[in-house]
This record gives C-alpha cells, sequence and structure tokens, in this order.
C-alpha cells in the first residue's frame, strides 16, 4: 500500500496537528472495520504524508499498528516532501468553553457537540486539563499516542481523565464515551 494522504494546516500553524493525521487515516480506511488501534507520533510533519505498509522507515513520523477486519496491519506514515497548500480556521476555545474541568477527579467532561472529530475534542481537552493540573511547568504539550478500541461516533459525550504521569516524559490519559473507555493518549511536555 502506498496512500497518499491530503492533509491541511490549522490557524497559524506551520505543522500538521495530530487530529488531523487521525482523521485522514481513519477517512482513507472508513471501509474497513478497524480496531485495537495504536498511532506513536515520532516527530512533527511539515509536508504531505503517504501511508506505507510496514514499519522498516526510521524516519516516518506515524508508527500505526491495528485491526483491519480482524487481521492486525502494520503501517507507517512518511513525509513525502510535498508541500501543504490548505489552511482552515481552528479554535480550540470553542471546545474548552463546552467542557467541565474537575481538578479534584483530574477529569475534564464535554457533553455538547462542539462540530469538531472526535479526536480533535479528546486532543485539546486533555491539553487543557494537563494545562490547569500543571499550571507551573513550562514547555509545549505534544500528542505522541493514541491507543483506541475502535471507531466512535462522533457527537459522543466525552471524558478525559489523567491516569499516569512518568515525570511529564509521558503522560496518559484515559478516553471515556458514555462513561466507558474506548483507549488512552499520551502527551510529551517538551520543556523550555
Amino acid at each position: 500500500m502506498n496512500t497518499k494522504l491530503k492533509l491541511c494546516f490549522k490557524g497559524d500553524r506551520n505543522y500538521v496537528q495530530g487530529p488531523d493525521i487521525v482523521s485522514a487515516l481513519l477517512k482513507e480506511m472508513e471501509s474497513r472495520l478497524i480496531t485495537n488501534i495504536d498511532l506513536k507520533f515520532n516527530g512533527i510533519a511539515s509536508t504531505q504524508l503517504d501511508l506505507v505498509d510496514g514499519d522498516t522507515n526510521e524516519q516516518a513520523k506515524v508508527n500505526i499498528r491495528w485491526f483491519e477486519n480482524g487481521q492486525e496491519r502494520i503501517y507507517q506514515l512518511i513525509e513525502n516532501g510535498k508541500s501543504i497548500d490548505c489552511r482552515f480556521e481552528y479554535d480550540e476555545e470553542q471546545i474548552i468553553q463546552r467542557t467541565k474541568l474537575d481538578l479534584d477527579s483530574q477529569s475534564i467532561v464535554l457533553q455538547q457537540p462542539t462540530g469538531y472529530t472526535l479526536c480533535e475534542n479528546f486532543v485539546a481537552m486533555n491539553k487543557f486539563l494537563l494545562q490547569s493540573l500543571f499550571p507551573d511547568v513550562q514547555g509545549k504539550w505534544y500528542f505522541t499516542r493514541l491507543e483506541q478500541n475502535g471507531l466512535i461516533i462522533e457527537n459522543a459525550s466525552i471524558t478525559v481523565k489523567l491516569i499516569k504521569n512518568f515525570n511529564f516524559r509521558l503522560v496518559k490519559s484515559d478516553v471515556l464515551v458514555e462513561n466507558t473507555v474506548i483507549g488512552s493518549i499520551y502527551f510529551t511536555m517538551v520543556k523550555d
């Protein structure tokens, strides 16, 4: 397989945001039954990406392991050098305004549709949760891994709950939809 994804930048970013990569991948695979999703982000992509079979390219921006129709598949996303020539507005604040933050339980809940994808929602929610829980830590949060049981409807009630902090090198949060854990997201803090 060698499939070219069509990606755009968001707002004033000069890299492709993780949720857009997830959306493009899942759209490409929408005719297949995808389960046990595991995406590991290895670096920032600033050009278009190709989806290729295997896991041998050391320059891969994303390593992918999931099941398609019950069979394990392994892919990578590789930058192909083609410029990204599109850009669209993205207002994370629209998501955050619809959430309820609970610092005591280290969780954040979204119960209203936002017009954004499930992944855009829970990534923005987790970033805001971590910024709120650790306001004194200086640096930039990066979305570095997604584990998800399968494809989920987009307008579900979402909860993100902090599970484990490995000294900010890796921070794990569970994603719950309708109070059921559907997977986990991981962020890494790159300190200033």
